[in-house]
């Protein structure tokens, strides 16, 4: 979920974020690394809905992701950079998010599917966000449950989380749930390759604090490197970003596209 608003300065904490995540891969290459994929997406879109301002804000993003399985699950993070091109100053903003998930087929060395079923998992991850341009900026929310992974015709990946959240800023908000639904469909127009991907957040409501929300960001992506000889590298497509109660805030939505360009390596 994407930066929202401005409440306390966690510097520390976010390089804390940055050095677990440089830490992940390395701890599991040696000898159980099964598969790595890491991206460079680069994203701009125009007419944001930013809390407290009226006027829509343009945006360009670049987003580092990767991911990666092991002996015993797998896991993914991505920090997004963000970019806000109007307003005096223009805002530079991080957020990142972790998560690990630890397999029960994996660890209990079993095949545990059955039906649409593929695998169950554990999960626990953590989110961050901080705003460069000020020392009064950021949150951080804790989740941890259970993953049920889909066997579903055509899928390279159909998962879903459902998560606890908790969300500390100034100070302990409490606790919600999180569903979240990720996924990824390839498919072929005319001999050309695309893929249909991402994923949606429904989170729930948090006392008088925050209003249930719903952020959906699924890609449409043409493999233009495979034009080249180069499949599975090079994409183009769109983006497209709905967030309903924006930040928990009733009554603030998006509805953006956003031209996208990824480099996979």
């Amino acid at each position: 979920m994407p930066l929202c608003r401005p409440v306390r300065p966690i510097k520390s904490d976010l390089l804390l974020f940055l050095a677990v995540l440089a830490a992940l891969p390395a701890t599991t290459y040696a000898d159980f690394m099964q598969w790595s994929s890491s991206e460079i997406q680069l994203l701009y879109g125009s007419n944001f809905n930013e809390p407290f301002n009226p006027e829509g804000v343009n945006k360009f993003t670049i987003t580092v992701t990767h991911a990666h399985g092991w002996a015993y699950g797998r896991n993914f993070f991505f920090m997004d950079t963000l970019f806000s091109t109007d307003g005096e100053p223009s805002q530079i903003n991080l957020y990142g998010e972790a998560y690990s998930t630890f397999s029960l087929g994996k660890m209990l060395n079993k095949d545990l599917s059955f039906g649409i079923f593929k695998d169950f998992g554990v999960t626990g991850g953590v989110n961050l966000a901080e705003n460069m341009d000020s020392s009064q900026s950021g949150f951080r929310a804790w989740l941890y449950g259970v993953t049920l992974d889909f066997n579903l015709p055509g899928f390279d990946y159909f998962n879903v989380d459902f998560l606890r959240q908790r969300i500390t800023e100034t100070e302990d908000i409490g606790t919600s749930w999180q569903i979240t639904p990720v996924w990824k469909l390839p498919f072929q127009i005319a001999g050309t390759k695309w893929t249909f991907e991402g994923f949606a957040d429904f989170i729930g409501k948090k006392a008088n604090y925050a209003s249930r929300q719903a952020l959906a960001q699924p890609q449409l992506r043409l493999d233009v490197g495979d034009f080249f000889g180069n499949e599975d590298q090079l994409f183009l497509g769109i983006e497209y970003q709905y967030w309903h109660n924006k930040c928990g805030i009733k009554g603030l939505h998006d509805n953006v596209p956003q031209a996208l360009l990824v480099w996979r390596f």
